[in-house]
């Protein structure tokens, strides 16, 4: 069964991610997101919304325009290098880290923590994570960053000025521990602490207990988030790297509640669920017809 399992674990974790989206879009759809959603793109956007103190709101304020970011599917972290000369060289790579990483794309990224539900952090978080949004708290110095996959993983990010703990490497984590400040208007997030539990992009790229992670959230306008992240990881490369994209947001969406587990069984209940070409064996359910 294992070895059933790891056969078909590629294509399944492209069936369960589609599954999740496929699942907002419909909830969405039935409380009339997509109509609501329909509406907001023929409407003239607002302004990017700013909090109290004049920094930028990276979430919503009018119902009329509500939404969530939804990240994109970046796997090759070297084409995505800002630097057009690093992204010619490919990523800076040790030996021992090259070798890892090629084996993971040779055996289909059969061990890809995600697909275990893992919870992933750092860049992977905004590659492939799906949907998410920010929470501001003023009141309590932070922002809350919120996931829909994998297990409704949360991150905090402290905006009080603090510095970063020892305990953030003595006892690493799935998330790390994230500081943030503004510069201007972009929200700069520094995280130290990852355990090495999980790979840093769906490609298997390394992820060491000795990286630090800077990122870069900028609303460039309401529909836009620019997305920078510097890896400086002396444990798996050379010298430190930048990758970067545009965050899209999804008008009129709302989070959902999404359970990442291991061997679900959950859908056999749906008996019209299709599995598009997957071996339905992989979740336990059975070949229902093509409509």
């Amino acid at each position: 069964m294992r070895r059933h399992w790891i056969a078909g674990l590629a294509t399944a974790s492209v069936a369960l991610a589609l599954t999740f989206f496929l699942a907002v879009t419909s909830v969405g759809q039935e409380r009339g997101g997509g109509q609501r959603g329909g509406a907001q793109a023929a409407k003239a956007m607002p302004a990017i919304p700013r909090m109290p103190d004049g920094t930028p709101n990276l979430a919503w304020v009018d119902p009329n325009f509500k939404g969530m970011w939804r990240s994109g599917q970046h796997w090759e972290y070297g084409q995505d290098q800002i630097d057009p000369a690093a992204k010619a060289a490919g990523l800076p790579y040790q030996p021992w880290a090259r070798a890892l990483k090629t084996f993971r794309e040779k055996t289909n990224s059969k061990d890809d923590p995600q697909v275990f539900c893992v919870p992933a952090g750092g860049p992977r978080a905004t590659s492939t994570m799906g949907t998410w949004e920010f929470i501001q708290i003023p009141a309590q110095k932070k922002i809350v960053r919120i996931f829909m996959e994998i297990g409704h993983m949360h991150q905090t990010i402290y905006m009080d000025g603090r510095q970063h703990s020892a305990e953030a490497t003595e006892l690493p984590t799935w998330l790390g521990e994230s500081i943030g400040h503004w510069e201007g208007d972009t929200l700069v997030v520094d995280t130290i602490g990852f355990n090495e539990g999980h790979w840093m992009s769906r490609n298997g790229d390394i992820r060491t207990s000795q990286q630090h992670l800077v990122e870069k959230f900028t609303r460039t306008d309401y529909n836009t988030l620019h997305y920078e992240a510097t890896i400086d990881d002396p444990g798996a490369y050379t010298k430190p790297w930048t990758i970067g994209w545009d965050v899209k947001w999804v008008p009129g969406a709302e989070m959902e509640e999404a359970v990442c587990q291991e061997n679900n069984r959950y859908l056999e209940h749906f008996e019209d669920f299709q599995y598009e070409g997957v071996d339905p064996a992989l979740y336990g359910g059975k070949p229902q017809p093509k409509k």
